[in-house]
């Protein structure tokens, strides 16, 4: 607080110097020539683009835009600074059209002009303003008023994991189903859309991408994107000891294993430690008997679809065949 003081203290004492009343003055005269210069500035003329979103307005609710829409369009224009500076500093303006401001050049299409899309942007600009340029030039929308079919969605995807990682289950979509427009008869015949191809690879973790539907010329999907979830997890180890089991033995006939029970290592999913593999089971079968071998190879069955590379503690066990 102290050291505050001195400094404004400090500050005071310079200024009555002379050294000190020049320079508040050089900076009093900078402040008055920076607001000049920012005055003439917004009154000169200049040139700007601009992205205006387009929202369609008034449109019947049985009526589906197929193709032709765009998201945004981009014009340029210029005017005076003063006058696009609310547009430079506030938030972006949008061109709204309404449907009766379409023309319909034929059935199934709507037109909007090159003359009718510059009018819509000057109401935005003002009568003032000169339209330099607007991209798309015009806007040609075709639709239909036909329902919509429910088609499925199919997913084109490699993945692959990191070591050590797994996918389990199949990927999971925002939407299974899209509702499929066009005014074409062969809508009826399309049963499925599939998405563009998804390519990951090393994956670590649960991925979701956003993915484009394929969809036919002359058709559009609603939603036209779904998003896709994989599933991944890290595999841990697990051991599980199971009793051995005999198959295919005659009958007055007893196949007895040494030792009767092994463990079975195997891999699956952490959020899946504590499931128990219950269905699996290790078999060796009488068939495989051979004269002069002490040894049966243990064959594992029921192997749960969530668990990885199973494998038995050994791979063949000794035997005993008994006769009643």
């Amino acid at each position: 607080m102290n050291d505050l003081r001195s400094l404004r203290t400090k500050l005071k004492e310079d200024l009555r110097t002379s050294t000190g009343r020049n320079f508040l003055t050089f900076l009093v005269f900078l402040a008055i020539s920076t607001i000049f210069w920012f005055v003439m500035a917004l009154n000169d003329e200049v040139q700007k683009d601009f992205k205006l979103p387009l929202v369609l307005e008034d449109f019947p609710q049985d009526m589906t835009i197929v193709s032709g829409q765009v998201a945004t369009v981009n014009v340029t224009i210029k005017e005076k600074g003063s006058s696009l500076a609310k547009f430079s500093w506030g938030s972006s303006p949008q061109l709204k059209v309404r449907y009766g401001a379409f023309t319909r050049p034929s059935d199934d299409n709507l037109l909007l002009t090159e003359a009718q899309l510059n009018s819509a942007v000057r109401g935005i600009f003002g009568s003032s303003a000169t339209v330099v340029a607007i991209r798309p030039d015009s806007i040609h929308l075709t639709y239909t008023t036909n329902p919509g079919v429910p088609v499925r969605v199919m997913v084109d995807a490699d993945i692959s994991t990191a070591a050590g990682y797994e996918t389990f289950g199949a990927p999971h979509l925002s939407a299974d189903t899209v509702m499929l427009y066009s005014n074409l008869k062969k809508r009826h015949h399309i049963h499925r859309l599939s998405t563009i191809p998804i390519s990951l690879s090393e994956l670590k973790d649960t991925t979701t991408v956003d993915a484009r539907l394929i969809v036919p010329e002359g058709m559009r999907a609603i939603p036209s994107s779904v998003k896709v979830t994989f599933p991944v997890e890290a595999l841990v180890a697990k051991t599980k000891e199971v009793k051995i089991e005999t198959v295919n033995v005659p009958a007055g006939t007893r196949l007895i294993p040494f030792p009767a029970v092994i463990d079975v290592r195997y891999l699956l999913p952490k959020s899946l430690y504590s499931s128990d593999a219950a269905d699996l089971r290790a078999i060796v079968d009488y068939k495989k008997v051979t004269p002069g071998q002490n040894t049966l190879p243990v064959t594992l069955v029921g192997v749960p679809s969530f668990v990885r590379n199973a494998e038995p503690a050994t791979s063949s066990i000794e035997y005993l065949i008994e006769h009643d």
